[in-house]
């Protein structure tokens, strides 16, 4: 898949880093906090869009035209609807359902939690009652510090506790471990749980005549992204990627955040977490402390947006992910 080059796209992005700047403030709140020189990921969802692209018959991406902001999606059978992913509250729940309005009046029969953070699922009370809500057994459980969770995001909705003003809990109906087949009438989406990778219970949701994935965080921005070790190891996060590009053909990818890829993608995430885990083990058994490794691991530049990249202004976003990622790695090292 090309990479976006669109001018409107590329002010998308500056855009972006602007919020990114004013983020950084947000980090000494009760919120997402990582090492110094991380960025939380702006997810106001204020004039967010989320645009519909019809990827296969029956088959929808919804795109936000406010990255990072979450995308979505949905599949339509015979029989009814499934959605994927229920944003950060219920006017984004109801512009979700309004998307699909415009195409179907068929009823949301379903509506899947890739996982529990609440930018994926503080929706989930704005849909129907008769919606049945799916998520992985691990998410389900995490869904309920719910409060904590409200707390946590607050760095990345730049402290504005109005976003989840209306927001109340609403806990999956079904539950699943590693495999669940959902029937729409006359075409199948499947769920799958390969391991864990940004948070314990990352789904996959495929239509394997589509050939088309949604992975929320597991692969989580677009093209030149990395991963995000915000609850995950790199070795399961690692053992996983490659569980899911040996079960899974995937043509194409709709990622949490961010613009659609391919399935290539999985490609640079066993890379980069490989080259993760040997520079902090090497470091480690070196009997470096945890600030000289971050200093002496930086972004490796094959993971860097290249300069006349629409992604270029995400590179102080992405290092500090990796900086994260690289302090993570080394505790998760030296708890062994």
């Amino acid at each position: 898949m090309k990479k976006a080059t669109s001018k409107s796209q590329a002010a998308l992005y500056l855009l972006l880093l602007a919020a990114l700047a004013l983020s950084a403030a947000a980090q000494e709140s009760e919120g997402l906090v990582g090492p110094e020189g991380f960025i939380p990921p702006p997810l106001h969802p204020a004039g967010a869009q989320l645009e519909t692209k019809q990827l296969a018959p029956g088959v929808y991406a919804l795109l936000s035209d406010k990255p990072p902001v979450d995308n979505s999606g949905f599949v339509v059978g015979e029989r009814g609807v499934l959605v994927i992913d229920a944003h950060i509250n219920g006017a984004m729940a109801r512009q979700i359902q309004a998307a699909v309005r415009r195409v179907t009046n068929k009823p949301i029969l379903y509506l899947v939690n890739t996982n529990f953070h609440g930018d994926h699922t503080f929706g989930n009370y704005a849909f129907p009652a008769e919606t049945r809500i799916v998520a992985h057994r691990e998410t389900a459980e995490r869904m309920r510090g719910f409060e904590h969770e409200k707390k946590f995001l607050l760095a990345t909705v730049n402290n504005d506790p109005t976003v989840f003003a209306d927001v109340r809990l609403r806990l999956p109906d079904v539950v699943f471990d590693d495999y669940l087949r959902l029937d729409l009438g006359g075409r199948a989406v499947e769920l799958y749980h390969f391991g864990p990778g940004n948070t314990p219970g990352d789904t996959v949701v495929y239509v394997p005549e589509a050939r088309v994935a949604w992975t929320g965080n597991l692969v989580l921005l677009g093209e030149e992204s990395i991963p995000f070790l915000i609850e995950g190891g790199a070795g399961a996060y690692m053992q996983t990627i490659v569980r899911f590009a040996r079960t899974l053909g995937v043509k194409t990818i709709v990622p949490g955040h961010g613009s659609l890829i391919s399935g290539a993608v999985l490609g640079r995430y066993l890379a980069y977490l490989n080259g993760l885990i040997d520079s902090v083990r090497e470091a480690t058994r070196a009997g470096k402390t945890l600030e000289v490794t971050l200093a002496q691991t930086p972004l490796p530049g094959q993971f860097a947006p290249s300069a006349d990249s629409p992604f270029a202004p995400l590179l102080p976003f992405i290092a500090g992910v990796h900086r994260w990622n690289v302090q993570a790695t080394y505790r998760e090292l030296n708890r062994r």
